[in-house]
């Protein structure tokens, strides 16, 4: 806490209400593009877009949790409360649109799945900061890890991406057991990153709450 804030305890509770509002605001806005998603996927195709009006839901169902957070009516875990949200907004919103831009094409869908997961961003960012707080060593073991894991992601997208069908096809033509020994190696490398990766994003939130828990309380 800085020194003008704890000398001006209301600096702390006008800080509140304002976060609270950004939250709650950002929990209306998943939910009004859950609703217009399901228009969509009602109406705009002639058809029912079933995997959409699966879909949908969840992400509705993300807005409704992060508003809950955001006015106060989710209390406790609220961290665990915005992780899960950021993660379900994530792969629901991904997968709706997959399905969607197959039937009604990508140009709002996929704009909105932008926004979507830019939310789902910082969503992810809030929940990670009510349980770490300003602690900037967990925060740079939490950024490294997160670069290990999209260096992984990097890498596995190799396997299916169009821009490296020719290397694929390069280490194909070398013959089986270069190309068997290139997948070898690049699984090697991607376990280790992945591995890596979890291990220093989940290690600073186990510290944090092991430091928050009570001296009689027994560790999980």
């Amino acid at each position: 806490m800085s020194q003008s804030t704890a000398r001006n305890p209301k600096a702390n509770t006008r800080a509140r209400p304002a976060a609270s509002l950004v939250l709650t605001v950002i929990g209306v806005l998943l939910a009004a593009s859950s609703l217009l998603g399901l228009y969509l996927g009602i109406f705009s195709a002639g058809t029912l877009v079933w995997p959409m009006l699966l879909f949908e839901p969840i992400v509705l169902g993300c807005g409704i949790a992060v508003v809950c957070v955001g006015l106060g009516v989710q209390r406790t875990d609220a961290a665990m409360a915005l992780a899960t949200s950021a993660g379900c907004l994530a792969v629901a919103g991904f997968l709706s649109t997959v399905a969607g831009r197959n039937t009604l094409g990508g140009g709002l869908l996929v704009p909105l799945l932008g926004v979507r997961l830019l939310m789902a961003a910082i969503i992810s960012v809030w929940a990670a900061w009510l349980v770490l707080g300003p602690n900037a060593v967990a925060w740079r073991r939490v950024i490294l890890g997160c670069l290990l894991l999209l260096g992984g992601m990097g890498l596995a997208s190799l396997a299916f991406i169009g821009p490296a069908q020719p290397l694929r096809g390069w280490l194909v033509s070398q013959g089986g057991f270069i190309a068997s020994a290139a997948a070898l190696t690049g699984f090697i490398v991607l376990v280790i990153l992945v591995s890596a990766g979890l291990q220093m994003v989940v290690r600073p939130f186990e510290r944090a709450l092991d430091a928050r828990r009570s001296p009689g309380q027994p560790a999980a």
